[in-house]
């Protein structure tokens, strides 16, 4: 079977989406003959395979509202001969250009998450997104949160299967723990309105431990500024963006974890996979995303509201001042992380719906109701 993978981007350059491609790729790429098509972060185009994986990245022209725009697209879809496409979404031009292709494979859409901020991009781009979602086989969603929350696949939701996003666990799971003296909250992400960390360095005034927030992005100025405003440079730091071998480092010497996201952009939550694998209790937020599937309230952490610090605050200085309760959601959480979000069992799930959608053309008529595999 001929499968052409199509996103965004791929590591190096990090993000859900390319964690996310990166896992299935790998893990799928013994069992089916594989293509990456992804954008260059330059204006040329480069052919190489990374981990096993053959990866094209197709000469840039910059990005806008997040998207980069690849003219080739157009033409490497045209010139495929793939049994398969698996185009991962949001990504508005390569969708755009897979319907103006002529691509006569199959396509299976993956939906990260719904295009929240860029409201115009958002309404002139619908009608293309719905008509892929029509031609689509399948359509893979990463919770049943999102599915249930998400008003785009409401009218494709007989098309849609849940297959939970998975890590390769094995470097947390194997991790040593080392916490420090002094008790050490953890945060990772891109420094962005919708990852809420204003909210969470306002929630750590009054709590008895230190913050790290590994990251960076367009509002670490702004975040610096808050820092100082809230007195607080001498319990939060901002750590920048760190190699993996210095992100397992603060794993390593945290005691808990924090995800304030703010705004339903945040339809998984990756990293609180990685907080839980590496046993770290988590605090995160309630929205009506996929982050609701991976941290459960009073099991593997706490949930509370979001853009609200006082809740915040509480659920923090909570878990510092409990560390029994602590280790045991972290306990729990490893747990948990094992069971459900391991990469092995993502590649084996899309590998059983490429073969459920390649070998039955009725999968995707109106009345074929798809289930969680």
């Amino acid at each position: 079977m001929k499968v052409l993978q199509i996103g965004k981007f791929y590591p190096p350059r990090w993000g859900g989406m390319e964690t996310v491609l990166k896992d299935i790729c790998e893990t799928t790429q013994d069992s089916i003959d594989l293509q990456v098509v992804v954008a260059n972060e330059a204006n040329t185009t480069v052919n190489e395979t990374r981990d096993g994986v053959p990866v094209t990245r197709l000469a840039s022209w910059g990005t806008w509202f997040s998207q980069p725009i690849t003219p080739g697209i157009m033409s490497a879809l045209r010139r495929s001969d793939a049994d398969l496409v698996h185009l991962h979404e949001p990504n508005p031009l390569a969708t755009t250009a897979y319907l103006a292709s002529g691509f006569r494979g199959r396509l299976i859409l993956h939906y990260h998450s719904d295009i929240v901020r860029q409201k115009r991009l958002r309404r002139l781009y619908r009608p293309l997104l719905d008509a892929a979602l029509r031609k689509a086989e399948a359509i893979v969603v990463g919770s049943r949160e999102l599915l249930d929350h998400s008003t785009v696949l409401a009218p494709f939701r007989s098309k849609c299967v849940v297959i939970p996003f998975g890590i390769d666990l094995k470097p947390f799971l194997a991790m040593e723990r080392r916490p420090q003296p002094e008790p050490l909250i953890l945060a990772v992400g891109r420094l962005s309105y919708y990852k809420g960390f204003h909210h969470l360095i306002e929630a750590m005034q009054g709590v008895p431990a230190r913050l790290v927030i590994v990251g960076d992005g367009d509002l670490r100025e702004a975040m610096e500024q808050q820092i100082l405003h809230f007195g607080l440079s001498r319990q939060v730091r901002l750590a920048g963006r760190a190699s993996f071998a210095q992100l397992l480092d603060w794993y390593a010497q945290a005691d808990l974890f924090c995800l304030p996201s703010c705004a339903t952009s945040e339809a998984f939550g990756l990293v609180m996979v990685e907080a839980m694998a590496a046993g770290l209790a988590v605090v995160s937020t309630d929205l009506p995303t996929g982050m609701r599937s991976v941290n459960v309230h009073g099991e593997t952490g706490l949930v509370v509201p979001p853009a609200e610090p006082a809740a915040m605050r509480e659920a923090l200085s909570m878990l510092v001042n409990d560390r029994t309760t602590c280790r045991q959601f972290g306990e729990n959480g490893r747990r948990r992380a094992a069971q459900i979000f391991d990469r092995e069992k993502m590649g084996r799930q899309i590998l059983n719906l490429y073969e459920a959608v390649t070998r039955d053309s009725t999968l995707s008529k109106p009345n074929q109701q798809w289930v969680s595999i």
